[in-house]
């Protein structure tokens, strides 16, 4: 009997704590990005940076062609088998640098897309933190992920205030 009385209980203190109304609310994440004091100037770096490295992997790209047409013309003129060797294994290794180069540049532009944009990223978060506390709200969602947002406060105006938008 006391078993019950003491799971009874535990039922009642749960859903009295479910009873407390939550709060939610949602912003658009992308859109307050968009106007954050500077993102323009670390977005711009990031595409210079993107530019680089897609200039040098053109680079290779076109020493691989010049020496693909350099080899269908030794092929073409009756080139001797040990030549056409050396100039296959040439493509082969610069085919495998031109790869290993496409792996390196996509680690590159993620570092450094996160080293650019982390530092707004975080004062965002921290902005969204502070007017989800002020307003007492349980939960604050991010409007590109909602299907549906009924009775949710909209916090987006807010949180540019306090970005300092």
């Amino acid at each position: 009997m006391k078993k019950l009385i003491l799971i009874i209980m535990c039922l009642l203190a749960t859903l009295s704590g479910f009873s407390q109304k939550a709060k939610f609310g949602h912003v658009d994440y992308g859109a307050l990005m968009k106007e954050m004091p500077g993102i323009d100037t670390a977005q711009a770096r990031l595409m210079e940076y993107q530019q680089e490295l897609e200039a040098t992997g053109q680079q290779m790209v076109n020493e691989f062609k010049e020496k693909q047409s350099a080899y269908m013309q030794l092929a073409n003129s009756g080139a001797s088998s040990a030549i056409l060797k050396v100039k296959e294994d040439e493509m082969t290794k610069l085919y495998t640098r031109i790869q290993d180069f496409a792996t390196m540049s996509e680690q590159d532009l993620q570092r450094k897309q996160l080293e650019l944009l982390q530092p707004f990223q975080d004062k965002l978060l921290a902005a969204i933190k502070k007017v989800a506390a002020a307003g007492n709200y349980t939960y604050v969602f991010d409007i590109s992920t909602l299907a549906f947002h009924g009775s949710a406060d909209d916090l987006t105006a807010e949180v540019k205030k306090e970005i300092g938008k």
